[in-house]
């Protein structure tokens, strides 16, 4: 959960009316008229009517437009409506009237930050310049250290940088951040959850599990400085966590408690959907798509345009399908494919769904040319390619095809042996490819 600098700047009202009053070409009557913009504007804002809030803080502008905190706090009325290029010109703005305005570099830092995402690392080096610059002007920031560090913690996954000529080691720095942090606020819990995060990512599950305990033994402290968004975040981290340790039921009722607290939660949902796969109860993994897919249509960035908005129907095509259920499966994929960019990660997978499908009815030529599909788009690389010449070996052995048959087979298990996840059907995989092998 990063944490956000809010309006209610702790000298913002003090020193506004300080340098307006300090203004005589417009004299006092104008500052009062601009103060009272600004007042207005923050009561918008903290009811979270942000177009309101900027209504009037260009009013206020309009009166006062070399004044930096009025950029700043437009900036976050547009950093809460999702907006991050506005918000980072606002903040541009106001650092360029003051170079050593903090709020605005802090602020910007958490603009860039949600420019970021899966493996697009360029926004989260802006960020982690602005938190470093606002540590500089401000060295006991304890929000900058904490966002920092979970810039940092952006850049490696499974143990591995993003980037593998990059050899920064992103985790030893991030946990520095938090270690900071709690060094200069004990009681700064969610500290324990950002190393929870970081120890995750570098595959030290145990000790991840170990930091969410900590952070939860405040669950209280949690709620009443973050919300229940703030205490839904970490509960949801530790049930990815103990997802990754393969502790299904353990993961599934964190997830529980992470809806219980903010129901919109949309890796929660997808998360889940998946646990309940894992452990049978493919019905209830439909109910939690079907939540999934509710959640996304009412989202006000739209369904077509949010990222996995093509997830939950592509999780139905491959759970009808373990239900023998082909007809919906065929038309969940349709779906997916269309709501899926030709650039997704997950896009190889729905091709390799379809293949699996038309391999069940029979349909193998109709099996082979979206299994070739996938590994075009793949790329000859990771877990879907592998499905997908499993798939081949299988498709080309039953059209008697032995030779293409044994050379599908022998790349889907080289494919596995690379990007297989132990406890995730990696060595199953291998097996089925190698029985598969031995009756040709």
């Amino acid at each position: 959960m990063i944490a956000k600098k809010m309006i209610t700047r702790k000298t913002a009202i003090g020193l506004t009316l300080i340098v307006l009053i300090g203004f005589t070409s417009w004299g006092l009557a104008g500052a009062l008229e601009e103060q009272k913009y600004i007042d207005l504007g923050k009561d918008e804002y903290n009811k979270g009517n942000y177009d309101a809030a900027i209504y009037l803080f260009n009013k206020a502008i309009e009166l006062n437009p070399d004044y930096e905190y009025l950029y700043n706090d437009r900036g976050l009325c547009y950093l809460a409506l999702g907006d991050m290029d506005l918000a980072i010109t606002e903040f541009d703005k106001a650092i360029e009237l003051n170079s050593d305005c903090v709020e605005a570099y802090y602020n910007r830092g958490l603009a860039y930050f949600g420019q970021g995402g899966y493996k697009d690392t360029a926004p989260f080096k802006n960020a982690i310049s602005d938190f470093t610059k606002t540590i500089e002007l401000e060295p006991d920031n304890v929000d900058a250290y904490y966002n920092r560090g979970l810039t940092y913690n952006q850049y490696y996954n499974s143990g591995k940088n993003y980037d593998e000529e990059d050899t920064t080691d992103y985790y030893t720095i991030a946990v520095a951040d938090f270690d900071k942090v709690l060094e200069l606020d004990p009681t700064y819990v969610l500290a324990y959850a950002g190393k929870g995060n970081a120890a995750y990512r570098n595959k030290e599950y145990n000790k991840s599990e170990e930091y969410f305990v900590k952070a939860l033994e405040s669950e209280s402290e949690i709620l009443e400085e973050s919300g229940g968004i703030g205490l839904a975040g970490v509960y949801a981290s530790k049930a990815r966590n103990l997802k990754a340790m393969m502790n299904y039921n353990a993961s599934i009722a964190d997830y529980e408690e992470t809806i219980s607290y903010d129901p919109t939660l949309m890796t929660a949902l997808l998360h889940q959907l998946s646990n309940y796969e894992y452990v049978g109860e493919y019905e209830k993994a439909i109910e939690w798509c079907d939540m999934a897919e509710e959640v996304m249509k009412n989202d006000p960035r739209e369904y077509e345009n949010y990222s996995y908005g093509f997830y939950p129907s592509y999780y139905k095509g491959k759970l009808y399908c373990i239900l023998e259920q082909y007809d919906k499966a065929l038309e969940m994929y349709d779906i997916a494919d269309a709501l899926c960019s030709e650039q997704h990660h997950s896009k190889p997978s729905i091709y390799a769904g379809k293949g699996d499908i038309y391999s069940a009815l029979g349909e193998y030529d109709k099996a082979i040319e979206n299994y070739n599909k996938t590994i075009e788009l793949a790329g000859d690389k990771g877990t879907s390619a592998a499905d997908a010449y499993k798939g081949l070996g299988i498709a080309y052995k039953e059209l008697g095809e032995n030779d293409k048959a044994k050379a599908a087979l022998e790349n889907a298990i080289s494919l596995y042996e690379e990007y297989g996840v132990d406890g995730h059907g990696k060595q199953e995989n291998i097996d089925e490819c190698q029985k598969l092998l031995d009756e040709l």
